[in-house]
């Protein structure tokens, strides 16, 4: 017990000297040997711990306290397979103990074993005859043939299989649970065996199905539409609609089956069962679009009583739009639609829906906005601006939203474009009366009109550039964030508007308020993290990176403990949901990113001498050879729809934009996924030694997740090579063909369209590819690696008269690039706040980048001044010879030390030079009219945007300039 105690309490010293004291009394007592362990793998003892387990394996312990135990410790290793070997020796003692058993099944689940899991349920079920554990057999057989790996032979086999070990507990009337059924149901429609699905509906197992929202009722519709009887179908949707007239998914499953009976001239005499006997259905089928208008107008009437359903009247204008009808037909049809939800928030949503079902040309949709707005005008004539109550509020702002989904105001002067802004911020503030007592954490229904304004102004500054303006939208956004502190739609907004003018300060402040986490780091990170890096925010953009690897790391073993838990509790139908999520995170392309670039920032911030870049390199296990990054199954998890945008034609753009933002991030994964294999071949190179083959799977793998399974089975990441490979050739090989796939990468950055520009509100930022390219960063790093391989083979080189030429042809060419990049880098004008973004990006990837060039640099060194070992071996003729080749080889090398050193030297007066550029003239002359109407009484609020952005800019200047100085320091001391 002192052991259990001292362990709970984080004692771990204590407890495993108690675990020792135990053992010196008894010390074949397995519990307590596997509490030592557990001692010692929370001291970070592992190799210590892995012994004492080793040898508990061996002894093949049963008892449950034991296994317990042991079991923590593979957990905390990071080793399941361990674990199942464990219970698979203890079961092989004790085959008939259920519980052991039944451990061992769950350790299959979490190392994704589904044949082994079907042996064990099998086991389970013989032993003790339970239907979960005859159904646990019955699911492992279905994961076994939903895997990648099985043929369709085999899948077809695996699946009739199960459909069979269903059908004898169905025959023998053994079926228990809810759960079966669905599996059953599940197991059938793998097989494509729909009708056989919709007999278990209409039999007595269908019964036992809880109608949950009409769960029942949804999965025949959807079996009888793959059977193609749309007039079942069409007889279940009424049924539906008439118990539940407002949801419209039946609706257009309705109007699906009426579009099919209507194409194929269907009618009423031909229904029959398939005996062919005539069977009525009821409700009746309605074959034309003509009932079908009937019978909605019917559930018009019927919903009269209850209160106003959108449902009907949506459905009332699809029908329309299918029979083709004319633009004022349907515009009348719009315009009922309107004054009967334009009270509701979601009458914006439903509208913008119809209206692309209707094509409306430009000029009726403007004419339908006119009708809108002339019957609030007719309805309140003196008021229909600023509106008496709620209801008229959201009528007035529906048609302020929809001008604005027509693009209206793009048609506007740039001018009248403010006039309006001024208009809907009015609107706002008078709109805030109607919240006053609502708590801090309720939505003010007035928040709109705010959002609806940032966006018209933001749009007004892309187009004009003019500053003053950007700074009125983020006073007024935070002005209205302080009426509205819990409307995320406003911080989205003021997050993106700091991140497009490099202001990581505040885009960090404005995360903490949307308190991204969980999930949302995979669909929102990128908004973040790729502002952190562009503005030079290294320490914040560690912080948050290991904040988000966090969910990815975790991924596995979380999805893990879900999965059991749905074997438990028999919720087959979740299983492979699961799994599929699982994979989702493990290729998420954002996760990827972060992986690459966290492992590169920790280099650049903590390689600060040759032997601390040897064990960071050692200890992130990165193998030059295999790159097992998954990139046809890397997935694109952003979420840009939270963001509301309501313009028409920017909707059209968001998919071509989102697929061009990830051919970059892909390109750009790419380029850095081969520049951290190249750095792990270069060292290799300096070091001569050969490849690196790590034992167990790097802590942080890109697109592979934090994956726990046997070796064989589980994908392998940047950082990982398969058990047993070998060398696939030799340093140089491996060296020179990454170069050429990071000159392969290059082109095709280099083929990828350009950005359309201004891109809509809800889009992501353009990456860093471009900048990065255009800079000449890339450039400079293909010489650098360049400069190492051939100083490589100088080094080898047989002949004495080649060394001193090709060093110098080498420092020849990476300098001028050097070079280039530092003027582009000063010849950047800080006129404004976007091109002070511009600016810093710039300057941070130029930083990165002689950062990467200070490591190569320090690799390079061991090769100009070989080890004293090495030239003592020559004669004293060769010795003679090898030490003039060294001096030339030592000068050359000083000298391209000196010329990065300048360039350092260079960026760091343009860092002491920016101050005064971007906090001091910039932001003087900034200043705010306080007379704008929605400005007033800002000044406060003024004075602290300003500060933020000021303060932001000027620790972006001070982190870089530290990371400048670092390196400084590390070329420095190359030269001793």
């Amino acid at each position: 017990r002192p052991v259990y105690d001292c362990l709970d309490n984080g004692n771990h010293k204590k407890a495993l000297q108690e675990a020792e004291k135990l053992l010196k009394k008894q010390k074949d007592f397995s519990c307590a040997k596997a509490l030592k362990a557990l001692a010692l793998v929370r001291l970070s003892r592992s190799d210590e711990a892995l012994s004492v387990l080793k040898e508990l394996q061996a002894e093949a312990p049963t008892d449950d306290a034991t296994l317990q135990a042991m079991t923590l410790c593979y957990r905390e290793l990071e080793r399941p397979e361990l674990v199942v070997e464990a219970y698979e020796r203890a079961t092989q003692k004790e085959p008939q103990n259920e519980e052991l058993l039944s451990h061992l099944f769950m350790g299959y689940v979490r190392v994704g074993r589904p044949r082994e899991q079907r042996r064990t349920a099998l086991a389970l079920h013989r032993l003790r005859h339970k239907n979960p554990y005859y159904f646990w057999a019955v699911m492992s057989l279905v994961l076994e043939a939903a895997q990648p790996t099985t043929s369709p032979a085999e899948r077809s086999t695996l699946l009739l299989l199960a459909q069979r070990m269903v059908d004898k507990f169905v025959k023998e009337r053994r079926i228990e649970a809810e759960a079966e059924v669905q599996l059953y149901l599940m197991v059938l429609e793998m097989q494509e065996k729909y009708q056989e699905a919709l007999d278990v509906l209409h039999g007595p197992l269908g019964d036992s199905l809880t109608s949950y929202l009409d769960f029942v009722h949804q999965r025949k519709v959807e079996l009888l539409s793959k059977l193609d009887r749309w007039p079942e179908v069409n007889s279940v949707c009424k049924s539906l609609l008439l118990g539940n007239p407002d949801n419209w998914q039946y609706y257009k499953q309705y109007l699906d089956s009426v579009e099919m009976l209507q194409a194929t001239g269907w009618t009423p005499t031909e229904t029959s069962t398939e005996d062919g006997e005539c069977d009525e259905l009821c409700p009746a089928v309605d074959h034309t679009y003509e009932m079908a208008l009937a019978f909605i107008e019917s559930l018009k009437e019927s919903c009269k009583k209850g209160g106003l359903l959108r449902g009907p009247c949506m459905a009332h204008v699809a029908v329309m739009v299918r029979e083709k009808a004319s633009p004022e037909v349907l515009a009348d049809l719009l315009m009922d639609f309107f004054k009967r939800t334009s009270h509701k928030p979601s009458c914006l949503l439903d509208l913008s829906y119809l209206i692309n079902l209707c094509a409306f040309t430009h000029e009726d949709f403007i004419k339908l906005v006119d009708r809108m707005e002339a019957s609030l005008k007719e309805a309140l004539p003196d008021s229909w601006q600023k509106p008496p109550d709620v209801s008229a509020m959201q009528r007035h702002l529906t048609v302020c939203q929809l001008r604005h989904y027509s693009c209206h105001s793009s048609r506007l002067s740039l001018e009248d474009r403010l006039g309006v802004v001024r208009e809907l911020f009015a609107s706002y503030e008078h709109g805030l009366q109607f919240g006053m007592e609502l708590l801090a954490t309720d939505f003010q229904p007035a928040d709109n009109y705010a959002v609806l304004a940032g966006c018209l102004l933001l749009e007004h500054w892309q187009e004009s550039g003019d500053c003053h303006l950007l700074l009125r939208l983020l006073v007024a956004l935070e002005k209205a964030l302080l009426n509205s502190p819990s409307c995320f739609q406003i911080k989205l907004l003021l997050l993106k508007i700091y991140a497009r003018i490099g202001s990581a300060g505040p885009c960090h402040h404005f995360a903490e308020l949307l308190d991204i986490k969980h999930i949302q780091h995979d669909t929102l990170g990128y908004l973040v993290t790729p502002v952190f890096l562009k503005a030079g925010h290294f320490q914040t953009a560690n912080n948050n990176m290991n904040l988000a690897l966090k969910l990815f790391t975790g991924n596995y073993k979380d999805t893990t403990d879900y999965l059991i838990a749905c074997y438990k509790y028999g919720s087959f139908t979740k299983i492979q949901e699961m799994m599929r999520f699982r994979e989702r995170l493990n290729n998420s392309l954002h996760f990827a990113l972060l992986t690459a670039d966290k492992m590169i920032l920790e280099l650049l911030l903590e390689a600060k001498s040759q032997d601390t870049l040897k064990q960071m390199l050692t200890s992130m296990e990165i193998d030059p050879i295999n790159d097992k990054t998954e990139w046809s199954a890397l997935t694109d998890n952003r979420d840009v729809r939270i963001f509301r945008e309501w313009g028409a034609t920017r909707r059209k753009l968001l998919d071509e934009y989102l697929e061009r933002t990830r051919q970059e991030e892909v390109v750009w994964l790419r380029m850095r996924n081969l520049l951290l294999r190249l750095l792990a071949a270069c060292h290799q190179l300096c070091s001569q030694q050969p490849p690196l083959q790590p034992q167990h799977h790097t802590s942080v793998a890109p697109a592979g997740g934090d994956y726990v399974g046997n070796d064989h089975e589980r994908p392998l990441a940047n950082g990982e090579r398969a058990p047993g490979a070998g060398v696939m050739g030799s340093p140089l090989a491996v060296a020179t063909s990454l170069l050429d796939s990071l000159h392969e990468a290059a082109l095709e950055a280099d083929a990828l369209p350009p950005h359309p520009e201004p891109y809509p509100v809800l889009c992501p930022q353009p990456g860093r590819l471009g900048a990065f390219v255009s800079g000449g960063c890339l450039r400079v790093l293909l010489a650098a690696f360049q400069w190492v391989v051939d100083l490589y083979k100088v080094n080898e080189e047989l002949s004495m008269e080649a060394p001193t030429n090709a060093e110098i042809k080498v420092g020849d060419s990476l300098v001028p690039l050097v070079k280039s990049m530092v003027s582009k880098v000063k010849d950047l004008k800080v006129d404004s706040l976007q091109s002070t973004s511009i600016f810093l990006e710039a300057l941070a990837n130029a930083t990165e980048v002689i950062g990467w060039c200070s490591l190569l640099a320090t690799m390079g060194s061991s090769l100009v001044r070989p080890p004293r070992q090495a030239v003592a071996k020559k004669g004293k003729k060769k010795m003679k010879e090898a030490s003039s080749i060294d001096e030339a080889s030592t000068k050359t090398f000083v000298l391209l030390l000196g010329e990065l050193e300048s360039a350092v030297t260079d960026l760091q007066a343009v860092v002491s030079q920016a101050p005064a550029d971007m906090l001091t003239n910039l932001m003087a002359s900034l200043n705010l009219d306080h007379e704008e109407p929605f400005l007033q009484g800002t000044e406060e609020l003024s004075k602290l945007v300003r500060q933020r952005i000021e303060q932001s800019y000027a620790d972006s200047l001070k982190e870089l300039g530290t990371m400048l100085d670092s390196k400084l320091k590390l070329l420095q001391s190359l030269r001793a």
